[in-house]
C-alpha cells in the first residue's frame, strides 16, 4: 500500500513530510503557524515590512527543519526563528519599522476609549527597544510562561523575567506620559 503523506494531519507527519520536501505538507506546516508568526512578526517590526518578515521566517523554518531536534514543542521553536529573524531585522541597516515610536498617538479622544487606548498600547509598544518588545509580546500576547519565554530566546528564566519588568516598566512610564498629557 502506498502511503501518501500530503494527507498528514498531525504535526509529527506534517513535520516529516516537511522535511521530505512534500509540497502539500509544507502548505499545512505554513498554514498552521502563518497567522501566529504573522502576528508576532507585525507586532515587532511593523505592519509595512511583517510581510516580508513572515516570508523570511518561513524560508528559515524550512530550511532549518532538518535542525529541529524535537527537544523541545515545534511551537516553541518556530517562535525562536520568528523572534531571531525579527531581531536581525532590527540590526540591519533598515530604516526604522513602520514608524513604531514614531510620534505619540493623538491626544484627542476619539469616540471609542477602547481605540484610543489600543493605539497607545500600540505605540508605546513601538517605542520598546526590540528584546523589550519580544519578551513583552510572547508573555502577554502569546500567553507563554517564563520557561517557553526564555527557551524561544534562548536566554535563562532570570534574564526572561528581568527583561519583562523591563519592559513592563517602560511601558508604565511611556504610558503615564500619555495619560498625564490628555
Amino acid at each position: 500500500m502506498v502511503e501518501i503523506k500530503s494527507m498528514a494531519t498531525n504535526l509529527d507527519e506534517i513535520l516529516a513530510g516537511s522535511r521530505d520536501g512534500d509540497r502539500v505538507a509544507q502548505h499545512k506546516l505554513y498554514e498552521r503557524f502563518q497567522r501566529a508568526v504573522y502576528g508576532l512578526a507585525a507586532r515587532l517590526v511593523g505592519h509595512r515590512e511583517a510581510p516580508d518578515v513572515t516570508q523570511e521566517i518561513f524560508l528559515r523554518v524550512f530550511a532549518g527543519l532538518s535542525s529541529f531536534r524535537g527537544s523541545a514543542d515545534f511551537s516553541t521553536w518556530i517562535y525562536r526563528v520568528a523572534i531571531n529573524e525579527c531581531l536581525r531585522y532590527h540590526r540591519s541597516a533598515r530604516p526604522a519599522a513602520d514608524g513604531l515610536c514614531s510620534e505619540p498617538p493623538s491626544r484627542e479622544a476619539p469616540p471609542e476609549r477602547h481605540l484610543e487606548e489600543m493605539e497607545a498600547i500600540e505605540w508605546a509598544l513601538g517605542c520598546l527597544e526590540p528584546p523589550l518588545r519580544a519578551v513583552f509580546l510572547l508573555r502577554h500576547s502569546e500567553e507563554m510562561n517564563y520557561k517557553q519565554i526564555s527557551t524561544v530566546l534562548g536566554v535563562p528564566i532570570s534574564t526572561a523575567a528581568t527583561r519583562l519588568a523591563r519592559a513592563r516598566a517602560e511601558l508604565q512610564r511611556l504610558l503615564k506620559g500619555i495619560v498625564q498629557g490628555s
